[in-house]
Formats: C-alpha cells, structure tokens, sequence
C-alpha cells in the first residue's frame, strides 16, 4: 500500500516536532548565524563612502605619525581662530616615532650555576614568504617647541588663543611656543 504526500508529512510532521521544540534554542541561533551570512552586506559588508572615507583617514594615523599632514590640519584649525588671518606653522620634535615590539625571551641555567637569557623578536607569517614583527604599541612623536607666523601676531589675544591652542594640542608648554608677525610680502 502506497502512503500519500499529506500522510508522510504527517508522520515526519511528529518525529521531527519532538525535536524541535527540545533544540528550539539552539536552532534560534542557528538560523540567525545563517541569515547573517546569507545577508553578507547588510549588516557591515561594504562601508557607506563616507564609513569607507573615514575609515581610510583611521587606517592612515594607525599607520604612522606624518608631521608635514599634522601641521597641515594644526594650520587649518589656526587659521580659523578669529583675527589670526593667513598662518604658517612649523613644528620641531624632540623625538620621532618609535615601534615596540614583542620579544620571547628564554632563560637557560648553565652546568656551572649561572643563568643566561636569550631573546628574539616575537613575528607572525602572512602565509607566504613574508613576516612582520608583532608591534606591542607605537610610542608618537614628542615636540620640542612651534613657531607660528600670522597676521594677527600684532594682536595680544590673538597671539594668546594661538600660544594656547598649539600648545594644548602639541603638549608641549606655552613658553616653547612663538607667535611672530607674519610679513606682509610672505
């Protein structure tokens, strides 16, 4: 005798339900794993154009330090203070950026009592003939002091709202900031 559709469903229909409702949380996650997969973009695939661009400036600092893109965007912001009129900026560091790396370090105990360390830089392979050393934490740069030559500098509040905002944004001390006249021909 032949079964119909409409009863083999029906007796699968009550094996399975059983177990559905046993496993009905972990079937939950299952299927949202899945509908987050088979969205792909939805939900964080590609950035909007302004995510994208942002992310690119993000990705560009934690690269690296770049002084002549520092004084540049410190310009602007400058040269937006009130009365300050055209400005040019220089800056001098103390200290370039520096990388720290990870470093495995093994002590060892000689035959005669004494102890010896050795170390070696901690890399990691991308997978094909290349390594790169595993970066613990980047130090940036420290400044040694700023000249700002503008056209307001003849201007005590104007000097004071450019000595403060180079120097809070610089670290350095307002005393290693000079505000000069900028003139007339530059």
């Amino acid at each position: 005798m032949k079964k119909t559709d409409a009863e083999w469903l029906n007796q699968m229909g009550e094996k399975i339900l059983p177990l559905v409702r046993k496993y009905r949380a972990l079937l939950i996650v299952l299927l949202a794993g899945v509908l987050l997969l088979a969205s792909g973009g939805l939900f964080g695939g590609r950035p909007e154009p302004q995510a994208a661009a942002a992310a690119g400036t993000e990705a560009a600092e934690e690269e690296g330090f770049s002084l002549p893109a520092f004084e540049a965007d410190l310009n602007d912001k400058l040269a937006a203070i009130e009365g300050v009129g055209r400005v040019e900026l220089m800056l001098s560091l103390d200290q370039t950026e520096e990388a720290v790396y990870a470093v495995n370090t093994r002590q060892t105990n000689s035959d005669a009592g004494g102890q010896s360390f050795e170390s070696d830089l901690t890399v990691v392979s991308d997978g094909s003939y290349g390594e790169t050393p595993v970066t613990v934490k980047n130090l940036l740069p420290t400044f040694r002091g700023a000249v700002v030559l503008c056209d307001g500098a003849d201007d005590a509040g104007v000097r004071l709202a450019v000595t403060q905002a180079v120097s809070t944004v610089c670290g350095i001390g307002s005393d290693k900031v000079t505000v000069l006249k900028m003139a007339v021909g530059s």
